[in-house]
């Protein structure tokens, strides 16, 4: 891949958009998860454009955050994970990055349908669901969504910097 292809000006101008038409959403008090969701294509865009100007070569054509990421050289790891610090201060991206961008990609996935979760369960049920987790002490460790949502900030403007002028 050359430095300022046409296909990284697109992909980087679409994350831009997606960023932009998030930031309507949750002006608009959106209660959906359609902005989160907006926010994550645009970092996987940025993220997928990151690891194509590292490696000369086309970033994988799925959502496993974690494994684009680990395709980076580790500068360029440790580079994004820098600057997502300096954006959000201590976070989960210090002490298990992987995690996070593993929730992330997990989320981009199952947030699209969130439906096929619990779709089986009757009304009640689902109701169950929440109110079980609550009572067993709301361990995020046990939650089907976790959001990261000063994680995916940081992520996002760290990989704006990296990829500005692309």
């Amino acid at each position: 891949m050359v430095v300022g292809t046409v296909r990284h000006k697109l992909m980087r101008r679409e994350s831009e958009a997606r960023l932009v038409a998030a930031q309507t959403l949750t002006a608009a008090l959106d209660t959906s998860d359609s902005d989160y969701l907006l926010r994550l294509l645009a970092f996987e865009l940025l993220l997928k454009i990151a690891v194509e100007l590292a490696t000369g070569s086309r970033a994988p054509n799925h959502h496993r955050y974690d494994e684009i990421f680990g395709a980076l050289p580790q500068s360029t790891q440790a580079d994004i994970l820098r600057l997502a610090g300096e954006r959000v201060g201590a976070s989960a991206l210090g002490t298990d990055h992987v995690a996070v961008l593993n929730d992330l990609g997990r989320n981009f996935v199952h947030l699209r349908y969130p439906y096929e979760k619990h779709g089986h369960l009757t009304e009640a049920q689902y109701a169950a669901v929440g109110e079980s987790w609550i009572a067993q002490g709301a361990d995020d460790t046990t939650a089907d969504f976790r959001y990261h949502p000063e994680e995916l900030l940081g992520l996002t403007t760290a990989l704006q910097k990296l990829t500005n002028g692309c």
